[in-house]
C-alpha cells in the first residue's frame, strides 16, 4: 500500500517502531504473568523459591525465568505442524479462556451472596447484586464456550477442541492441587517447624 501511494521509505520506520511496540507489550505481558507465581510464591500457595528477588535488579528474576520456559514450552508445541496464524489463534484462544476462568467464581460469589446473606449491606440491593451476577455469569459463560467454536485459520477442528479441552483443565488442574493440597502441606510442615523450633529442651531449661 505504501508503495501505491509512493512512499515505500515508511515502511522501515514503521517496521522499526512496530518491533518496539510488540517488543514492549511482550515484556509488560511477560513481567505482569510472571507476578502471580512470584506472589504464590511468598504467600506459600507455591514453591517459596518463585518469590525469590535478584539482588541487583531488584526483580522476580525466579518466576520471570518459568514464566519464559512455559511460554516457550507452549509456544514451540503449537508450531509442530501448524502455521504461525493457526498458531496464534490457538494460544489466542486458551488465553481468553483461562482469563474468564475466575469470572466465573468471582460472579458466582455474588450470587451466593446475593442468595444468603440475610441482609447485604452496601449501596445495592439483594435484586440488584442477584442480577449483576447472573448476567455476568451468563456472559462470562457464553464468552467461553465462543471460544470454542475455533477461527477459520484452525485446519483440524479435532485437535483444536483437544488442545482446549484439554489444557483448560490441565490449567485449572494445577491451580487446584497448588491453591487446595500444596499450600496446605506446606502450611503444616512450617507450623511443624515452627512447634519444634519454640520448644526449649529440658536441659537447657532453668531451675
Amino acid at each position: 500500500m505504501a508503495g501505491r501511494v509512493g512512499v515505500a521509505w515508511i515502511t522501515v520506520p514503521f517496521a522499526l517502531m512496530l518491533s518496539l511496540s510488540i517488543a514492549g507489550i511482550g515484556s509488560a505481558w511477560m513481567g505482569g504473568s510472571a507476578r502471580i507465581p512470584f506472589v504464590a510464591g511468598l504467600d506459600s500457595y507455591m514453591p517459596s523459591w518463585l518469590g525469590k528477588v535478584h539482588p541487583r535488579y531488584a526483580t522476580p528474576y525466579a518466576a520471570l525465568i518459568v514464566q519464559a520456559m512455559v511460554s516457550a514450552f507452549l509456544v514451540i508445541m503449537n508450531f509442530l505442524g501448524a502455521g504461525v496464524q493457526e498458531t496464534f489463534q490457538k494460544l489466542l484462544s486458551l488465553a481468553v479462556v483461562l482469563q474468564l476462568v475466575p469470572f466465573l467464581y468471582m460472579f458466582g460469589a455474588l450470587i451466593r451472596f446475593a442468595v444468603s446473606e440475610t441482609a447485604p449491606r452496601g449501596q445495592y440491593g439483594r435484586a440488584t447484586l442477584f442480577l449483576a451476577g447472573t448476567s455476568g455469569l451468563l456472559t462470562t459463560v457464553l464468552g467461553i464456550a465462543l471460544v470454542f467454536f475455533p477461527a477459520q485459520q484452525i485446519t483440524s477442528l479435532f485437535w483444536y477442541e483437544v488442545w482446549m479441552i484439554g489444557m483448560t483443565l490441565l490449567a485449572i488442574g494445577l491451580a487446584a492441587f497448588f491453591f487446595f493440597v500444596y499450600a496446605r502441606l506446606k502450611t503444616r510442615q512450617q507450623v511443624r517447624v515452627g512447634t519444634a523450633a519454640s520448644v526449649v529442651p529440658a536441659s537447657e531449661a532453668r531451675p
